[in-house]
């Protein structure tokens, strides 16, 4: 019997003991109540606690909102044009704000731990990838913000934090990546896309591809994007300032109103611009265009039918969008697009680079001429 009264006060011990240690656990947990809060953050290696490559496109500093038993967090990051998609703690993270050249990624996980696990799909120069790694959050050193859980709230705090300057991202990022990591419904900051002109109905780079400068302007157009497109060539060719008319792009024809022609330097110029709703269209499928060639000295005036290739991402700025690789050569054939006009033997335009003389020019246009009687100069680019 005494046994037995024994037993039953070591088990009531336990339990109070249990009681008072888990007890003080929960309130140790708890010490973050509900509100908003900046926390410091980092980006580690998978399997290290050094610095990953990937840390320098994120903030330093991260806004959380806790309520209950999970927290929403905004990563402020100078990278999203290069970032298809990223995940936190196994959860989504998604661009719910711009600012500038700032993103603001959401994503909500369970309670306040740290480090979380991440995952980036990355389109690289080099091909696709997918890169690991950790988010560590520093809850010991948090600031509070507010006591409000509103998403206004919280954005505004994200807001807030990214127009603070950002850590410096290096010239040539280790972690380039497609431009598509972002919300379609909040168009980004002006971009710009390499791209380059195919012939209409083969993969092969059209001769048109020399008259493009092959670096797109990219920028917010109401609710979608404006593309522009630019066309050079030397004055000393003299073909005249509408020698390369743009006819239609897209599918839609080119208004006079979308056409601009112009000088630089020692070029002739021509801009002219189609727009988009979504970024993705770039690289959803090759964007047919038809464009009107005039060549005097050849009594040449022809429709030639193009498409457009553009690069899996866009840039910042045009130095960083000419090193970006254009896609692989393996896109599929279009479907064949009406210009019955198209001649088989139609010539090629001259050169695009200054010439030293009109008699060295004739010459060459001689020589052209006579080469054409052999072969096809611009092939027929039927779809």
């Amino acid at each position: 019997m005494k046994r037995s009264w024994r037993t039953l006060l070591l088990g009531l011990l336990t339990v109070s003991c249990v009681w008072l240690l888990g007890t003080g656990i929960v309130a140790k947990a708890a010490t973050v109540k509900d509100g908003l809060y900046q926390v410091p953050v980092k980006i580690l290696k998978e399997k290290e606690k050094s610095t990953s490559t990937a840390d320098q496109f994120f903030g330093s500093q991260a806004v959380a909102r806790v309520t209950g038993a999970q927290t929403t967090l905004i990563l402020i990051s100078n990278g999203a044009q290069f970032i298809s998609s990223m995940t936190v703690a196994d959860q989504p993270a998604a661009v719910v704000k711009t600012v500038g050249k700032q993103a603001l990624y959401q994503v909500t996980v369970a309670g306040q731990k740290s480090p979380l696990a991440a995952s980036f799909k990355l389109t690289t120069p080099v091909g696709k990838m997918t890169e690991a790694a950790r988010v560590a959050l520093d809850w010991a050193k948090v600031k509070p913000l507010s006591d409000s859980v509103d998403t206004a709230d919280l954005l505004a705090a994200g807001t807030t934090l990214a127009q603070q300057p950002a850590k410096a991202a290096s010239a040539n990022p280790a972690i380039p990546a497609t431009a598509e990591a972002k919300s379609e419904t909040t168009p980004v900051a002006k971009q710009y896309w390499r791209y380059r002109v195919l012939q209409g109905d083969r993969m092969n780079v059209s001769q048109a591809n020399q008259y493009y400068t092959n670096v797109a302007t990219v920028a917010p157009n109401g609710s979608g994007y404006r593309v522009t497109l630019k066309v050079q060539y030397a004055k000393s060719l003299k073909l005249g300032a509408r020698a390369v008319v743009p006819e239609s792009i897209n599918g839609q024809a080119v208004p006079a109103s979308h056409v601009t022609y112009g000088e630089s330097g020692q070029n002739e110029t021509m801009t002219y611009w189609f727009e988009i709703s979504k970024l993705s269209q770039l690289t959803a499928k090759l964007i047919p265009g038809q464009i009107h060639v005039t060549v005097p000295a050849l009594n040449m005036s022809q429709v030639f039918p193009v498409r457009f290739q553009f690069a899996a991402s866009g840039a910042a700025d045009q130095a960083q969008a000419a090193q970006v690789a254009a896609l692989p050569n393996k896109t599929t054939r279009a479907t064949p697009t009406a210009n019955p006009t198209a001649d088989q033997s139609a010539p090629k335009l001259p050169a695009t680079g200054d010439q030293t003389s009109k008699t060295g020019m004739l010459v060459g246009l001689i020589l052209l001429s006579l080469s054409l009687i052999w072969r096809g100069g611009w092939t027929r680019e039927t779809r």
